[in-house]
């Protein structure tokens, strides 16, 4: 149902969270992926169908505690939370970090602010999953300095300079959910790596500019910017591939390859396929 051509059956979609560790800034993570406050925000009705509609199993060490804690870092060590967008899948961690500075786009936050509870749960949101606290640790990527991306990176316009020394790029890419944003970063050996969130959900689908299937277009916010974004995506591929520039890597958050694309120094390299599958 995700891809247009793609079988009908059951498939995994991995959920995966990008941990940064910024020389400057700390700890940082791209979205936060599933964790007990969902089954906790979806235990009553209507939200219990988010949690028919997508099934989700999370077992205790795919858990963000544990996997951060193989890494040396506990929860109140995370300095910032990117959100790519605001949907239940990808915040539902967000309690857990209670020292963590949230970036999030300000269209995302206003919808959730105003938009009633039914309209908000068929749009897969979840607002008790925000922290009581949100309004004091949130902030506005559009309140960040907005520059040109750099040159491999032109067909997406511009992005806003989170930390301020171009190592961080939040970049609009509109469509899925309202206020969505993929991530630039540029690892300390120059490649450079785009975090694109739900823009689309398999690899496969900016290589070969797939259009989503048919029943996933119910769930997008607006088609035509959706539509736009994935074009732009698949133009920085094309152009990289064209120029043979092996620099850059565009990593969905739903994708089994894009955890699997990292190189071995980035990655948990235990044989462990379940942790590989969600780390």
């Amino acid at each position: 149902m995700a891809v247009r051509g793609g079988a009908w059956r059951v498939a995994e979609f991995p959920n995966l969270v990008g941990l940064i560790r910024h020389p400057a800034a700390g700890a940082i993570l791209f979205d936060t992926g599933y964790a007990e406050h969902f089954f906790r925000a979806t235990d009553g009705f209507p939200e219990r169908f988010y949690r028919w509609a997508t099934p989700v199993s999370l077992p205790p060490e795919e858990c963000l505690q544990a996997q951060l804690a193989r890494r040396g870092i506990a929860m109140h060590e995370v300095r910032a939370v990117f959100a790519s967008h605001l949907h239940g899948d990808h915040i539902a961690g967000l309690r857990d970090l209670p020292n963590a500075t949230i970036w999030c786009g300000g269209d995302a936050l206003r919808l959730l602010r105003d938009g009633g509870r039914l309209h908000l749960l068929r749009r897969a949101y979840l607002p008790t999953l925000l922290p009581e606290d949100f309004e004091r640790r949130h902030r506005r990527i559009e309140d960040a300095p907005q520059c040109a991306l750099p040159a491999r990176w032109s067909a997406l316009g511009t992005g806003y300079d989170l930390i301020g020394d171009g190592s961080l790029w939040a970049v609009p890419l509109p469509g899925h959910a309202r206020g969505h944003y993929g991530l630039l970063l540029r690892h300390d050996d120059d490649r450079e790596w785009l975090l694109v969130g739900d823009a689309v959900w398999r690899q496969a689908e900016i290589r070969e500019h797939r259009p989503p299937a048919l029943p996933t277009r119910l769930l997008i916010d607006d088609a035509a910017a959706h539509l736009d974004t994935r074009a732009r995506l698949h133009r920085v591929f094309a152009d990289a591939q064209r120029a043979n520039d092996g620099g850059i890597a565009l990593l969905p958050s739903h994708c089994p390859h894009s955890y699997r694309a990292l190189p071995a120094s980035m990655r948990e390299t235990d044989g462990d396929a379940r942790t590989e599958r969600s780390a």
